[in-house]
C-alpha cells in the first residue's frame, strides 16, 4: 500500500568458527570490515543497517538510539572502501557487497538463531540491500530501503555505459569528486557536517562508480521480478539525488506479498537526517511491529 505521509556498545562474538574482534570482522577474502552491534535485553529482532554512498556507519547513531528504545538489537558496518576500512573510496566489483552482507547476516543469525533479521539500506545501500534480498530471501524476515538507488541516477544521466566500464578498467583507480550537494538534506548543517566530516568520501574512483552506478543498478534491474520479500519504502518527494520516480517503479514491479511505500512531502534524500526524521523512524517500527 503506498501513501503519503541507551548507551552504544562494542561487543566482540564466535561465530562459524571465527572470532570477531571488537571492531573489525575479516570477510573470506581477509579484508577487514568494520563492524558494530549495539543489543538491547529481550530484543524483538536484529536490524542490519547498510549505509549509502560516500558515508559511514556512524551517521546512524541516532537511528540506532531510535531503535534500540524501540527494542531492537542494532547492527551497523562501514562498507568496503567506506568509512574506516582500507582502500577508501575504491571498489574492484559490486559482488563484494553482497557477500559481505551475506557474511555479515549470516554471523548474525548463527549467533541469534531464534531472532527476526531485517536488512535496512539507505541510498546504495538500498541498492545493495534490494539485491540481497533477491538472492537471499530466506536470510531475513523483512527489508527497509530508505530512499534507495534501484534505477539510473540524474548523476548518471550523461554518462555513457560502455564508456565508464572501458575507463574502469582501463583507469579504475583514479578518483573523481562526491558529486552531492545540498540537495543532500532539507537541514544546511546537515550538509555542512558531511562535506567536513573526515570519514565521508569526497572522492571515489571511476571504478566504484561504474560498479555503484552501472553494475550494481543493472544487478537489481535483473531480479525485480523474483524479489519477494517483505519490504518497506521510505523515501522524501523532494529527493534530487534519487528520484521518487524510482522507488515508486519499484514498488509496482516486485511481486511482494506485504509491500508498502511512505511517501514525505518537503523532505529530501537523507529523510532519516531531515527533522521529521521521529516521524520516519515511528513509521518504520510501526510497520516492523506490523509484521
Amino acid at each position: 500500500m503506498a501513501r503519503t505521509a541507551g548507551k552504544a556498545a562494542d561487543i566482540g562474538l564466535t561465530a562459524i568458527g571465527r572470532k570477531i574482534d571488537m571492531k573489525y570482522i575479516r570477510m573470506r577474502d581477509g579484508y577487514g570490515i568494520w563492524y558494530r552491534e549495539d543489543p538491547v535485553e529481550k530484543p524483538r529482532g536484529i536490524i542490519v543497517i547498510t549505509h549509502g554512498f560516500a558515508e559511514h556507519a556512524d551517521r546512524y547513531e541516532h537511528v540506532t538510539k531510535y531503535l534500540n528504545n524501540s527494542g531492537y538489537h542494532v547492527v551497523r558496518y562501514d562498507l568496503r572502501g567506506h568509512g574506516r576500512n582500507k582502500g577508501r573510496g575504491h571498489l574492484d566489483r559490486f559482488e563484494s557487497y553482497l557477500e559481505d552482507l551475506e557474511e555479515i547476516v549470516g554471523n548474525v543469525s548463527y549467533n541469534h538463531p531464534d531472532l527476526p533479521i531485517i536488512t535496512f539500506g539507505h541510498s546504495m545501500g538500498g541498492l545493495i540491500t534490494a539485491i540481497f534480498g533477491t538472492l537471499y530471501p530466506q536470510m531475513v524476515t523483512a527489508q527497509v530501503l530508505s530512499g534507495p538507488a534501484l534505477g539510473k541516477l540524474p548523476s548518471a544521466e550523461k554518462l555513457k555505459p560502455g564508456l565508464m566500464r572501458l575507463l574502469s578498467q582501463a583507469a579504475g583507480g583514479f578518483k573523481l569528486d562526491n558529486p552531492v550537494g545540498e540537495g543532500i538534506c532539507g537541514s544546511r548543517q546537515v550538509y555542512i557536517d558531511y562535506i567536513n566530516d573526515p570519514l565521508v568520501l569526497h572522492k571515489a574512483s571511476i571504478r566504484l562508480y561504474y560498479q555503484f552506478l552501472f553494475r550494481g543498478v543493472d544487478m537489481v534491474r535483473e531480479g525485480v521480478k523474483g524479489y519477494g520479500c517483505p519490504c518497506l519504502i521510505v523515501h522524501g518527494k523532494k529527493d534530487p539525488i534519487v528520484p521518487i520516480g524510482i522507488s515508486r517503479a519499484f514498488y509496482k514491479e516486485i511481486p511482494s506479498q506485504k509491500k508498502d511505500l511512505i511517501e514525505y512531502e518537503g523532505l529530501y534524500h537523507e529523510i532519516l537526517n531531515e527533522d521529521k526524521r521521529d516521524l520516519v523512524l515511528k513509521d518504520i517500527t510501526d510497520w516492523l511491529g506490523s509484521l
